[in-house]
């Protein structure tokens, strides 16, 4: 999967689809990372958060790994 990545929007939707794809629920994800369903669910949306280890420990259970690139020479 390919995605740009521009917004907390963006990367809720890539979090989303990923969590689909290895089968797993807001709370059997959430469970994983020791922390509340609610916390998946907002990431999901969209919400600003704060990038604590959690999220990149989701972001790793998922297998996403976000690379930046310049536009700039």
């Amino acid at each position: 999967m390919r995605a740009t990545i521009a917004s907390p929007q963006d990367l809720g939707r890539v979090v989303q689809r990923l969590r689909a794809r290895h089968g797993l629920s807001q709370r059997e994800l959430a469970q994983r990372l020791g922390t509340s369903q609610r916390y998946v669910y907002e990431l999901e949306a969209g919400k600003p958060k704060t990038a604590d280890a959690r999220y990149f420990r989701l972001l790793g259970l998922l297998g996403i790994q976000l690379t930046a690139e310049t536009t700039d020479d």
